[in-house]
């Protein structure tokens, strides 16, 4: 995927909401009329729900939480790899933002996707919460967590140069790794491995100088330079920081002395550049990415595996929304390694 090619992607998943924000600026000055879009006209054409007799799931951290929120709302209709067209999915999608802004004023399309989880991202008021999760489309509403990377550990022994021998190196494997993107100037990735080098691929957000390479086949930055600092701002050069985590990580899994020196290796920025912090709608946006690079419904080129080397603290009373979309993939044969 060129930076053109992967900059197409966002700037197309950018143009859905960028269109659905104006038909709801149209559909929403006041009351809707009749001939406004409603979650019947839209849902008539997608199958029928996941469960219709569930409860709507409320994450307890919002229960009690004052203030504009970041939450995921997760909708009642199956998502692409669960067999609905995508434009079935999006067609929900936008017809269940409609009504979140007529019961809920505040409510702010950041974000979505509808590969593995049928999900809208919102920042809204706690106070308007009740409303949201009262729509009939609307199964499940969390807050939107994020993540700290972790590589407590170096990897042990664990005999690869034995399977290197037998000429198991990875070749024709495809590796998603989530974290802080990757320096794909790198000399363990074949790269010219200088300064320069690195300061012309990072330049330019839009169209990288030099990505993607041989080994660093494909990849997108879901969070930009300065989140938490500012907001997140998506481009399309996944290049991580210079001694980054996320370059560490791939060099353990597939750089020159890596474990496996062959596999392709997709760089997913999901964490940030000047925190150690991974932004939880990032996450799910590029484990949905790793699903469907190219964003057209037909998974059939997915990454053969994801890679995260990172976490959240244990005991969290809800289940998150990336660990149902695990699930998912690992149905749709892509296998998922955390820490």
């Amino acid at each position: 995927m060129t930076g053109r090619h992967a900059s197409g992607v966002r700037a197309g998943r950018a143009a859905r909401w960028a269109s659905l924000v104006a038909i709801v600026a149209v559909a929403v000055p006041g009351a809707i009329g009749a001939d406004s879009p409603t979650a019947g006209s839209d849902q008539a054409e997608a199958p029928a729900p996941v469960r219709v007799d569930h409860p709507v799931e409320v994450d307890p951290l919002l229960r009690s939480a004052t203030g504009p929120q970041h939450v995921l709302v997760r909708l009642r209709g199956r998502s692409a790899s669960q067999g609905v067209s995508t434009s079935s999915v999006r067609s929900a999608q936008r017809s269940f933002a409609v009504d979140a802004f007529r019961v809920a004023p505040s409510a702010q399309v950041v974000g979505s996707v509808d590969s593995l989880l049928n999900g809208v991202f919102l920042t809204v008021e706690a106070k308007e919460l009740p409303a949201l999760a009262a729509l009939p489309d609307v199964y499940r509403i969390s807050k939107v967590k994020d993540y700290e990377k972790s590589l407590s550990e170096t990897v042990p022994y664990i005999g690869a140069d034995v399977l290197h021998g037998g000429g198991n190196t990875g070749a024709g494997i495809t590796v998603a790794v989530l974290d802080s993107g990757i320096d794909y100037t790198h000399e363990a990735f074949g790269g010219a491995g200088t300064v320069e080098a690195y300061d012309a691929a990072h330049d330019d957000p839009v169209a990288p100088t030099g990505f993607p390479t041989a080994r660093v086949t494909k990849g997108y930055d879901f969070v930009g330079e300065e989140w938490p600092n500012a907001d997140l701002a998506p481009d399309a050069d996944p290049i991580d920081a210079v001694g980054g985590h996320g370059t560490h990580v791939a060099d353990i899994i597939g750089g020159t002395l890596g474990v496996a020196p062959d596999v392709d290796l997709w760089a997913i920025k999901v964490c940030s550049a000047v925190d150690t912090a991974c932004s939880g709608q990032a996450m799910v946006e590029g484990f949905d990415y790793a699903f469907d690079p190219n964003n057209d419904g037909d998974s059939s080129d997915h990454a053969d595996i994801v890679n995260m080397s990172l976490g959240s603290p244990y005991g969290q009373a809800f289940d998150d929304d990336l660990s149902y979309m695990v699930d998912q993939a690992t149905a749709g044969g892509m296998l998922s390694v955390a820490a």
